[in-house]
């Protein structure tokens, strides 16, 4: 037995005596409570992805990308079988294998702490919770699940901020908003429950930002290929036309990177692919051995950062 199938069987045993249906929430869940760039931030993001057209720098090998999962729970709250980890990955995979990104799960560890359950981003909890559980965060993906504060479905870590912040890096997400949730047949439906608020971390974890980003103004969320959003969506409004003036495209509703339900998130587009290898390549380059060996890499960020 692999040791990463070893640490799901564990957590697996742990959690089966305990677990019980899957409550949907009740409480009203905001898509994401990542933070937009600063316009500092825009502007060097920009600067690393213009040098590295100019330099003619193109990632082409896949990069695999270890997740641990750290679960938080609040005694029987907050558990998540092994099936449902699994189901997650398996999304990940083929929503972003266009951008040769690929997830394997290497480490799932149980935590029960009532004020990391229900913490919020940006306290003393969340710092905590991430420096005593965060491993490794340059060569891997560390995923948080909880039950955020504030009715937010997760947030995450732009690549940049790593430099700064390593200790704090990853992805916090929703324990209910996985896939394959067990639902009673009278429940109501959720529209969170898909494993879309994954697929949505993980791109800010790449370097996206939202598609309403900046709203109509120029140049929006940097990515020529997605329609300017004057506002985020809700629920799933297709064919939308777009509210500003200058936009002849409909609302990108169906993108990964608007606050749309799960059912209606459809897919990334060619150029968010393309920023995604650039980010995860120049700022997640510990990820692949190639890359961090790169002289030309280094010679770039010396000269920019």
């Amino acid at each position: 037995m692999s040791s990463a199938c070893a640490c799901l069987a564990s957590a697996t045993a742990k959690i089966n005596p305990l677990f019980a249906q899957d409550a949907t929430p009740a409480a009203k869940l905001y898509r994401c409570g990542t933070p937009p760039p600063t316009p500092s931030e825009k502007i060097q993001a920009n600067r690393v992805i213009t040098a590295l057209r100019t330099h003619r720098v193109s990632f082409r090998g896949k990069t695999v990308v270890p997740v641990r999962f750290h679960i938080i729970h609040q005694g029987t709250e907050g558990y998540l079988p092994d099936r449902r980890l699994k189901a997650q990955i398996a999304l990940l995979n083929s929503t972003y294998a266009p951008a040769s990104i690929e997830f394997k799960i290497v480490d799932v560890n149980l935590h029960e702490n009532d004020a990391w359950y229900y913490h919020e981003p940006g306290t003393d909890a969340e710092t905590e919770m991430k420096t005593q559980l965060g491993t490794d965060t340059a060569g891997s993906l560390n995923i948080y699940t909880a039950q955020p504060g504030d009715g937010l479905l997760g947030y995450a870590t732009f690549p940049w901020w790593y430099a700064d912040t390593p200790q704090l890096d990853g992805v916090v997400l929703h324990h209910a908003s996985f896939p394959e949730a067990e639902r009673p047949w009278s429940s109501q439906p959720w529209p969170f429950d898909l494993g879309m608020t994954a697929v949505h971390e993980i791109g800010h974890w790449s370097g996206l930002y939202h598609t309403f980003q900046g709203g109509c103004a120029a140049p929006g969320d940097d990515v020529t290929d997605t329609a300017y959003e004057a506002n985020a969506a809700t629920g799933c409004p297709l064919r939308q036309p777009s509210a500003c003036p200058s936009e002849a495209r409909f609302d990108p509703v169906e993108n990964y990177m608007d606050y749309s339900d799960d059912a209606c998130m459809k897919h990334f587009t060619p150029l968010q692919y393309q920023r995604m290898k650039d980010m995860v390549g120049y700022y997640r380059y510990k990820l692949s051995p190639q890359t961090s060996r790169s002289v030309l890499l280094e010679q770039i960020r010396k000269s920019i950062e």
